[in-house]
């Protein structure tokens, strides 16, 4: 009981760990301070006029929302709150609209700089430049299986297709979408070139959101900011306590020789690399779902990473395995915390979304399988920049 308390407090000592409460508020400044609405508009212009296209519009908001704040409750409010009324505006269904944002939520978690990432990186030897790169390919993998179902689907249901946007009207979306999409191109070069640590990264999004939002769009007032100050506050409280409380409870698992025991497990499966794959996502989803994904990944990859390591699967590849299943599982209905979330956003009944949920659950774990036993994806831009993987 002595040693219990020091764990809680080592695991949140990492100095990684750092950029966690910068990158939530920044999250929170571009959701209140009209940065997130200006990607979607520019999306939505994009891609607006395909079979399903608000749909699609959802997938790849939350794709590029997602490389500018780790925060998932952040993205699922930027993006969620925006389309709610979009959908309901062109009779679609809200509760497949729900469906649709928790599955683009859990792609999201390799998007940096995801939180997951951050706090995969503190709790393993993983080069956080490393995962930053790696997770930004089978994210867009997992983005396509998505949208291809979203065809497919609307084109089955005779789903009508809306004209393509102007020309004028896409520009000018552009035009308004270049001081946002300049932050994860600027987060991205300062990690990937060395320039700036993840910590420094982080700060400097914040002082660039407030500039947006303040200065150039000025959506944001001074009570607006305090607030965002302080739910930014509770959060990243929220999320350390957790990260706290699941590196003890790792602690004691170690102190109970589970990592001897996952051994001797795959021992007794001699090494069979595909069996090991598939039992750590099965384990992933279905712990991630019950403990709300970080604690499951805290207390799993310290344990099952080497074990990736000896029987020679990179570790790297392994790490985005996990992550992607992790977020599966924090959305996974009807227990998954972030797809209560995505429904209240939405404001849409449980039992709907959920029936919805089932083929983009499917196509997840399909998409998942890819990742997992195509390392290509992970690794190719990694070993192109000669970060490791």
């Amino acid at each position: 009981m002595v040693a219990l308390p020091q764990n809680m407090v080592d695991g949140t000592g990492n100095f990684v760990l750092l950029a966690l409460p910068f990158f939530i508020l920044a999250g929170l400044i571009m959701e209140r301070g009209g940065i997130s609405l200006r990607l979607v508009r520019f999306v939505h212009a994009l891609v607006g006029h395909l079979r399903g296209g608000l749909l699609h519009v959802m997938v790849l908001s939350m794709y590029l929302v997602s490389g500018l704040s780790g925060s998932k409750t952040a993205d699922v409010a930027a993006v969620g709150s925006v389309m709610r009324d979009m959908l309901r505006k062109e009779r679609v269904d809200v509760a497949e609209g729900a469906a649709v944002l928790a599955a683009s939520a859990a792609m999201g978690e390799t998007v940096p700089p995801s939180i997951a990432m951050l706090v995969l990186g503190s709790i393993t030897t993983l080069s956080m430049a490393a995962l930053f790169v790696g997770g930004l390919i089978p994210a867009a993998v997992v983005a396509l299986c998505l949208m291809v179902l979203i065809w497919l689907r609307a084109r089955r249901s005779g789903a009508p297709v809306s004209g393509r946007a102007p020309f004028r009207t896409v520009a000018a979306s552009g035009v308004a979408a270049i001081l946002p999409l300049l932050m994860p191109v600027i987060l991205f070069a300062g990690i990937l070139f060395g320039v700036a640590t993840p910590t420094e990264v982080s700060s400097f999004a914040v002082v660039y959101g407030l500039i947006l939002s303040f200065l150039v769009y000025r959506e944001l007032d001074l009570a607006g900011f305090m607030r965002t100050v302080l739910d930014s506050a509770t959060l990243a409280g929220m999320v350390l306590f957790i990260l706290g409380a699941a590196s003890g409870f790792s602690w004691t698992l170690t102190v109970a020789y589970l990592p001897q025991r996952l051994v001797d497990l795959l021992q007794g499966i001699n090494n069979n690399t595909a069996l090991f794959l598939v039992g750590s996502i099965a384990l992933l989803i279905v712990v991630g779902s019950v403990l709300e994904g970080l604690p499951a990944l805290i207390v799993l990859a310290p344990l099952l990473l080497p074990i990736a390591g000896q029987i020679g699967l990179s570790e790297l590849h392994y790490g985005i395995v996990l992550l992607i299943a992790m977020g599966i599982g924090a959305f996974l209905p009807p227990a998954g915390v972030g797809f209560y979330v995505a429904c209240a956003i939405m404001r849409t009944g449980i039992e709907g979304a959920s029936r919805a949920m089932v083929p983009y659950l499917i196509v997840l774990i399909i998409a998942l399988l890819i990742v997992a036993f195509v390392p290509w994806f992970t690794v190719a831009l990694p070993n192109a920049f000669n970060l490791g993987g």
